[in-house]
């Protein structure tokens, strides 16, 4: 995404707070934009004297919150009767194993979505399967505004601490992540049909009393 960095990052230099809201709400909503490169390179700049750093914070959290809310709220209300309209995905939230999954995240949601919250494909994912999963809103609220504080206090700490030296600690970071989700797959590989097998045992008993 290294180019669509360099075509936006001129875009925060010349208007500065309005589009850093605008984007982290847009990455936060549904746009696959890296949110926190951005937030790391305003960072920063406000380290050089650009951007003001408690103003960064409060901007960003706001719109990490509204964004990601808002994405949860519309997939929550309106997400499955639109997605059941298309037949291969139809097809796969109302499979065995997708009922599997909503009741395993239903039932602890905390550490994903808090976790979730640091790259903006799985806070996306995250999002989509806790408003289908329709998790309680209060719930999903309490762990998305920890998950989002921890976000920016990690992205502007980072960008304000090394300064001109932000693109290599992103790339860093960007490498990093890279070998965290590489793992999470492998786990999910190694370790999912055991999870769901006993998911599906802890449930049997409900599926027979009905």
């Amino acid at each position: 995404m290294d180019f669509l960095i360099q075509i936006i990052l001129p875009y925060i230099l010349l208007y500065k707070y309005w589009a850093l809201f605008s984007l982290t709400f847009l990455a936060s909503l549904a746009l696959p934009i890296p949110a926190g490169t951005l937030l790391i390179a305003a960072s920063a700049f406000a380290s050089q004297g650009y951007l003001n750093i408690t103003t960064i914070l409060l901007i960003v959290f706001l719109a990490n919150v509204l964004g990601d809310n808002l994405s949860y709220l519309i997939v929550r209300l309106y997400g499955r009767k639109y997605l059941s309209k298309i037949r291969i995905i139809k097809k796969i939230i109302n499979s065995r194993n997708f009922k599997l999954i909503e009741k395993s995240i239903t039932a602890k949601p905390g550490f994903l979505i808090i976790i979730s919250r640091f790259e903006v494909l799985s806070t996306l994912a995250i999002n989509l399967l806790c408003g289908l999963s329709q998790i309680k809103y209060q719930k999903f609220l309490k762990y998305e505004i920890i998950g989002s504080v921890l976000n920016v206090l990690f992205y502007v700490s980072l960008g304000y601490s090394f300064g001109d030296s932000w693109p290599v600690v992103n790339k860093l970071i960007g490498d990093f992540s890279l070998l965290f989700f590489a793992a999470i797959a492998l786990s999910i590989s190694i370790f999912g049909k055991k999870i769901i097998n006993r998911l599906s045992q802890n449930i049997e008993p409900e599926v027979g009393k009905i």
